[in-house]
């Protein structure tokens, strides 16, 4: 039950992130905003690991897990959804992303031989239900088919990176040290990109309000990764990841909270928060 609950912990702190995102980048560019929410991340978790982790082997070769990790996601798998939501729109893509606890859990299934129960099935399809019924907004279609492709290919990544970690963790001694070398190769792969490909525009008026934005966004993804990682090494991942990946589920009470512009509430979002809270009940039924 305690791995349950920590997943949760990670989706609320995974959504409280991009509510703090979504205001930081009215200050700031996002690339910028990005390299200050990675680099705080990792800080935070590189201080965890020198403060409260005793033994350090960092030449295992289960670490190297872990640098891929870091490699791919966020960084790859976020230009794929970038690029989605450029050729499809944010509606569309945020659906499709929205499908990682299916691929997750079919490659739970696939490679790490995990056999869910039936109730943790229908939970996973609950949630996801519920939470592409809570971004679905309508859209004609002005798009190509292949376009689907780069939402998919980032819900890929995503859930290869939830079995990648799962297995990883199972082989080596603190959850939190692997966490710590994945967030900190992506802060230095994204920064590695900046440097070379970005172009470096002027910083506004505003910039200070934004950094201090995406640093506390960086706070929490340093929260969710403990929270996540830890979780993920308790518990397999056909029943952490539709948890982690729930973070749609708390994003509409905290957007009601601290975004002025959100939109009221509907039925059907009201419909799709049920659905999702059905879900985690199902999944954490065989816990209880």
């Amino acid at each position: 039950m305690l791995a349950i609950v920590l997943g949760l912990f990670a989706a609320f702190c995974f959504a409280a992130s991009m509510i703090l995102i979504n205001r930081g980048v009215l200050a700031l560019d996002y690339f910028r905003g990005l390299l200050i929410n990675l680099g705080v991340n990792a800080l935070f978790l590189l201080f965890y690991v020198v403060l409260f982790v005793g033994r350090i082997d960092l030449w295992a070769p289960a670490n190297l897990i872990f640098v891929l990790v870091g490699i791919f996601v966020p960084g790859v798998a976020r230009y794929f959804m970038f690029k989605g939501m450029e050729r499809l729109g944010a509606s569309i893509t945020s659906c499709l992303t929205n499908a990682t606890p299916l691929f997750a859990t079919v490659f739970a299934i696939s490679f790490l031989q995990e056999r869910p129960t039936v109730t943790n099935l229908l939970g996973t399809l609950s949630i996801v239900s519920g939470i592409i019924a809570l971004s679905w907004q309508g859209a004609n279609k002005t798009w190509r088919t292949s376009d689907l492709l780069f939402p998919l290919t980032a819900a890929f990544l995503f859930a290869a990176r939830d079995n990648l970690v799962r297995f990883g963790l199972l082989h080596i001694d603190s959850p939190i040290v692997g966490a710590a070398i994945a967030a900190t190769t992506s802060f230095v792969t994204m920064s590695a990109i900046y440097i070379a490909f970005e172009k470096k525009q002027p910083l506004g008026t505003s910039a200070p309000r934004g950094v201090v934005l995406f640093a506390v966004a960086g706070f929490m993804n340093f929260l969710s990764y403990v929270f996540a990682y830890t979780a993920l090494s308790m518990e397999r991942v056909s029943l952490i990841s539709p948890l982690v990946n729930g973070s749609s589920l708390f994003i509409l009470p905290l957007s009601a909270l601290f975004l002025k512009d959100v939109e009221p509430l509907t039925p059907r979002k009201i419909g799709a928060v049920l659905l999702v809270i059905v879900g985690v009940f199902l999944i954490s039924w065989e816990k209880i």
